[in-house]
């Protein structure tokens, strides 16, 4: 069995903040001191209320906004956001469900504690996967390359137009380098967007793997070198995997494997509610077995479902909403071994 990541172990948090009244500039300066995709501003509780993204900003400058315009003005009302108790699976469902990659993290009093995206998943979910799971050819996206003489603002359009984050910069030497989400960040906090080349802020190497590279070994080669993105070799065409696209083919290979249908819940209640609870939980369908334990934890679940994703549906509406229960830790098999 492999316990399953939970959000608060690998969210940032160096939280983002900014104040609905400052500008859009300056979101991008917070979003590029923090190395994240996003901003956020809070209430009074320290509850999130705005949530801008990089992608929403990509947009902002293609439309020719003006950038001392107010966060609060194009923000995200009510954002999206996921408890840090909550596992990375949940997690992703998430982002997938609501087409977001950037959420703030929550406790159990809606106060943000930090802020996760896809590519915080993905090195914690390939160590659930073996070496040749899967080949870089079917994760391959697409690629935009422009000359180096075009200005910021035109790239942020070719971004938006293509829904992709960075440019490929090729020079008039035809050195081909990459205007990066903290590239482009720069540009818009401390640059004119109208007047400045992009071939003054792409200066980042570009890492290439050949065409059948393997994809954990991928992901690894990116953590390890504190990059988002790897340029893929394919009979002279440009080719890109992420770090994101990573995080949700790994959630989608862990749905596929069938071991994944069994998990193993452990289960702290309310001081003198653990047979009430167990009772409680047995008319539960998915629910196999219940056992007390001694130590840490009270319970112990045995539930099955016909997917991974269905199992932690299960765990989140169906087991963890019981106010019985204090908390709860989540595990699943990675490979099952039979007596025979």
């Amino acid at each position: 069995m492999t316990e399953l990541p939970l959000v608060k172990d690998i969210m940032s948090t160096n939280i983002p903040l900014v104040a609905g009244d400052q500008s859009l500039r300056k979101a991008a300066e917070v979003m590029l001191n923090n190395k994240l995709l996003g901003v956020v501003t809070v209430d009074v509780d320290r509850r999130p209320e705005y949530v801008l993204t990089y992608r929403r900003l990509v947009k902002l400058v293609a439309e020719n906004v003006d950038l001392d315009e107010q966060v609060v003005k194009y923000a995200v009302r009510k954002p999206v956001t996921i408890r840090d108790d909550d596992t990375v699976i949940e997690a992703l469902e998430v982002m997938r469900k609501e087409n977001v990659r950037f959420i703030p993290v929550v406790n159990n009093r809606g106060e943000i504690v930090g802020v996760v995206e896809p590519r915080h998943i993905a090195s914690s979910l390939w160590d659930l996967l073996p070496y040749g799971t899967i080949r870089v050819e079917g994760l391959l996206r697409r690629t935009v390359v422009l000359g180096g003489d075009v200005t910021v603002r035109i790239a942020a359009k070719a971004m938006n137009e293509n829904g992709v984050p960075e440019i490929y910069v090729r020079s008039k030497q035809g050195v081909l380098k990459i205007l990066r989400e903290w590239d482009f960040l720069e540009a818009i906090a401390h640059g004119n967007v109208d007047e400045d080349r992009i071939e003054e802020y792409a200066k980042t190497t570009i890492v290439r793997v050949p065409s059948g590279y393997d994809a954990k070994a991928a992901v690894e080669l990116m953590v390890a070198n504190d990059i988002l993105r790897l340029l893929v070799d394919e009979e002279g065409r440009l080719r890109v995997i992420t770090l994101t696209d990573m995080a949700f083919e790994a959630l989608k290979h862990l749905e596929e494997i069938k071991a994944k249908t069994v998990g193993f819940i452990l289960v702290k209640t309310e001081p003198g509610k653990e047979i009430d609870l167990a009772t409680s939980l047995l008319m539960i369908p998915e629910v196999r077995e219940v056992y007390t334990v001694a130590g840490e934890y009270d319970l112990l679940i045995r539930a099955e479902a016909p997917s991974l994703r269905e199992l932690y549906t299960v765990v989140s509406d169906k087991i963890r909403s019981d106010s019985r229960i204090r908390e709860t830790t989540t595990l699943v098999g990675v490979e099952v071994a039979e007596k025979k």
